[in-house]
């Protein structure tokens, strides 16, 4: 995992969403609610979605910034009895450098990477509606 990747946010702001029960694959793996805020803020910070959608252990939501794309991946608290008040949003790249066989040699993606994470961490601390907003080094939960 690349050191301080992860961010723990914290808000009553992204409840359950109508519906969200039968498109999720398993239960209380929610976020759709997380997914369409960031969806229609995070065009405006630099960064373009391209897309969501709900996955076995979360949501995904894919994210462009000029020509390095990832995921981030969207996780509610797992010992939420209702609607959740905690997720965890970590990179679907973990690791700081990619071999590429074009380039025949690694590539580190860790700036790229953190970059991202800030801009939607920057994102997140502006709404005054979500109070806490962490970075950590892993999977908070």
């Amino acid at each position: 995992m690349i050191p301080q990747s992860c961010l723990l946010v914290e808000t009553k702001k992204f409840p359950i969403m109508p519906g969200e029960d039968q498109e999720i694959v398993n239960e209380r793996m929610y976020g759709k609610a997380l997914c369409q805020y960031l969806e229609s803020v995070l065009p405006g910070a630099g960064l373009d979605v391209l897309g969501y959608c709900a996955e076995d252990w979360g949501w995904w939501l894919e994210v462009e910034r000029g020509a390095f794309k990832m995921g981030l991946c969207v996780y509610s608290d797992p010992e939420a009895t209702a609607n959740p008040e905690r997720y965890a949003i970590l990179p679907s790249v973990q690791q700081a450098k990619k071999w590429s066989w074009s380039k025949f040699k690694n590539i580190d993606n860790s700036a790229d990477v953190l970059e991202i994470v800030g801009v939607l961490e920057r994102v997140l601390k502006r709404d005054k509606d979500i109070p806490v907003v962490t970075r950590h080094d892993d999977y908070p939960f």
